[in-house]
């Protein structure tokens, strides 16, 4: 299974639910040939460069974190036992490490996350009133191929300019 790419001072945190298949079987965070993940961190500007899955593990050079909230089986949510989330050992690992914003890659694993068990519906993207620790938390389309339906990049520019606007308050 993927090791988490965690480390101190990063701006976000990215989780998702679990590995799908394809970066299970790589080994590499994203690495569906139809996932979107580096294609808008790039478009964002939220690296310099396009990177590719085999970049997962340097992303912390970019102030960017990697994790899921199950790390025991892998492949599309709703093949995923809901007692296979690990939302407590996930807010342990945010509240050690104090990212800025925890960016949850879908509705589905911020609906966990935030106590809702996969119910989406209570679920919206964009910033929430919640918090983990320090950090916010804001909600963002999947990057998935299989979730194609629901991609609209302008939560990801929003949250750019969210942590743009984080780091120049501190300058």
């Amino acid at each position: 299974m993927l090791k988490d790419v965690l480390t101190e001072n990063l701006e976000v945190v990215f989780c998702g639910t679990a590995k799908g298949k394809a970066s299970a079987l790589k080994g590499y965070y994203y690495a569906g040939s139809g996932n979107k993940f580096y294609g808008i961190l790039h478009s964002t500007a939220l690296t310099p460069k396009r990177l590719l899955p085999t970049n997962c593990y340097s992303m912390n050079e970019y102030r960017i974190g990697l994790t899921d909230l199950v790390h025991t089986e892998y492949g599309n949510d709703k093949d995923i036992n809901s007692d296979s989330y690990k939302v407590d050992v996930f807010i342990k690992k945010m509240e050690h490490y104090k990212p800025k914003f925890i960016g949850f890659t879908s509705k589905a694993a911020a609906s966990f996350a935030l106590g809702f068990r996969g119910v989406t519906s209570l679920i919206n993207y964009g910033l929430q009133i919640q918090t983990i620790g320090a950090s916010k938390i804001f909600v963002l389309p999947s990057t998935s191929g299989n979730a194609r339906r629901f991609w609209d990049e302008k939560y990801w520019f929003e949250l750019k300019k969210l942590i743009q606007e984080s780091a120049n308050s501190k300058s």
